[in-house]
C-alpha cells in the first residue's frame, strides 16, 4: 500500500462545493487500494492569513489550505502550499511515494516543485476540455511554458478519454499516456426498483449551467416544440438560474418546466433515478461525469456527440445528437419518449458498474502506482 499524494488545481471546498468533484471521485477511488492524502490551496479572501483545515472524509485525509490573496498573488500561493505541505509531512509523518496531480493548469507547478526540491515522480490526471483548444484560452508564455514541462517531466498523463489524449497529441505534447476514465459511486447512484409510479414523463438536466458550454437554452428550445402531453423538464445546476427562469416565463411550456439550484450527492441520484431521460446538449465536453452517474442509476441518456461522449455511448445506454442542432435533439426526445421501453435499466447500470466503478477506476490507479513506484 503507498503513500500518494493528491495534488489538484480544483477540489470541493468552502470556496466552491462543486468544483472538481470528479477529482474527489478519483481520490476516494483510489483510496480503496492504497493511502490517499489530498494537499488543496485555494484563495479565499474571508480569511485572514493561512487558515489550515484538515479533516478526515471516508478513507480520505484531506487537507484544504485557504488564504487570503496578496499584491503578489503568486507568492503567496507558493506559501500556502509549503505551510499545507510542511503540516501535512509532521503531522501524519508521511513519507511520500508518488504524486498524483488532478488538473494540469494552474497548478501544475506544486507537481514540479515537489519533483525538483524532493526528488518525487509524479503523474497527472486530466478532466479540462480546454485542451481540446487552447488557443482559447490565452494563456500567458508562463503558464504555456508550465503545461509543457508538466507533461514533459511527468512519469504519465491520464486523460479521462481517448479523444482527449489525442487533444493533447495534437497540441504537440508528448508523455507517457494511460487512459482512466472518470468514476462514479455505484451505491449512491444506484437503480431504484419501486420506482413511483407517474403520468408524467421527465427529461432531467444537471450541469454548472454556463449557457455557452451547455447549452441549456437550446434543450429548453427542443422541449418547446414537443407535443406530447404530461412531459416534464427538471434543470438543476450550481450556476446561475435567473436567467432560465426568465427566459421560461415567456413559455407556453413554462408550468412544466422545473428549475432547481445546487443539490447534495445524494438527491442528485435521487433526481436521476427518478427520471426518464437524461439530457445534455453540450458545446464542447469531455466524458461527462453527470452521464456516467446517469447510466450507474439506469437512466438512459440523449447527448450532443461531443468530446469523449461517444467513447461512452452505445444504442443500449442512449442517443446521440449533433451540437447545437436544437431539430435533431427535438426529433430524438420525441422518439425517446415512443421507445422508452427498448432501454433496459439493469443492463444501463452494469455497463456503468463494469466501466466506471470505484472498484474498476481505483484498481487502474492502483496498477499504475505500483508500476511507477
Amino acid at each position: 500500500m503507498k503513500n500518494i499524494l493528491f495534488l489538484s488545481s480544483w477540489f470541493p471546498s468552502k470556496v466552491h462545493s462543486t468544483l472538481g468533484n470528479f477529482v474527489k471521485y478519483h481520490a476516494l477511488a483510489a483510496s480503496k487500494f492504497n493511502k490517499i492524502y489530498v494537499l488543496y490551496i485555494v484563495a479565499d479572501d474571508s480569511v485572514n492569513g493561512y487558515q489550515i483545515d484538515s479533516f478526515k472524509e471516508n478513507n480520505l485525509s484531506i487537507t484544504i489550505v485557504y488564504f487570503r490573496r496578496g499584491f503578489i498573488k503568486y507568492f503567496n500561493y507558493l506559501i500556502a502550499f509549503r505551510k499545507g505541505l510542511k503540516f501535512l509531512i509532521k503531522k501524519k509523518f508521511l513519507k511520500i511515494d508518488l504524486v498524483h496531480m488532478n488538473i494540469m493548469h494552474p497548478g501544475i507547478w506544486q507537481a514540479l516543485y515537489l519533483k525538483f526540491f524532493y526528488k518525487l515522480p509524479y503523474i497527472v490526471s486530466e478532466n479540462w476540455h480546454g485542451f481540446q483548444d487552447l488557443s482559447k484560452y490565452q494563456l500567458s508564455y508562463l503558464q504555456t511554458k508550465l503545461i509543457e514541462f508538466g507533461f514533459k517531466k511527468s512519469s504519465m498523463i491520464c486523460p479521462v478519454s481517448n479523444q482527449l489524449k489525442k487533444c493533447m497529441l495534437n497540441a504537440g505534447f508528448k508523455a507517457n499516456f494511460s487512459i482512466i476514465p472518470n468514476v462514479v459511486n455505484t451505491n449512491v447512484f444506484n437503480f431504484q426498483n419501486d420506482k413511483p409510479a407517474t403520468k408524467f414523463f421527465t427529461f432531467l438536466h444537471i450541469s454548472t449551467l454556463d449557457d455557452s458550454i451547455k447549452n441549456v437554452s437550446g434543450i429548453i428550445d427542443a422541449f418547446e416544440k414537443l407535443e406530447h402531453p404530461n412531459l416534464i423538464l427538471k434543470i438543476v445546476g450550481d450556476g446561475p438560474i435567473d436567467w432560465i427562469l426568465n427566459r421560461v416565463k415567456t413559455l407556453k411550456s413554462s408550468n412544466t418546466i422545473i428549475v432547481n439550484k445546487e443539490m447534495k450527492h445524494q438527491d442528485v441520484a435521487t433526481e436521476m433515478q427518478l427520471a426518464d431521460v437524461f439530457v445534455l446538449f453540450s458545446n464542447i465536453e469531455n466524458l461527462p461525469l453527470v452521464l456516467i452517474e446517469s447510466i450507474s442509476c439506469g437512466t438512459p441518456f440523449i447527448s450532443s456527440n461531443v468530446g469523449g461522449v461517444a467513447e461512452l455511448h452505445n444504442n443500449e445506454l442512449g442517443v446521440l445528437v449533433e451540437a447545437g442542432n436544437v431539430e435533431e435533439l427535438t426529433i430524438e426526445m420525441n422518439n425517446i419518449i415512443k421507445n422508452l421501453n427498448k432501454y433496459n435499466p439493469q443492463k444501463i447500470r452494469q455497463f456503468a458498474i463494469d466501466q466506471y466503478s470505484d472498484e474498476v477506476v481505483g484498481k487502474k490507479f492502483n496498477d499504475l502506482y505500483i508500476q511507477l513506484c
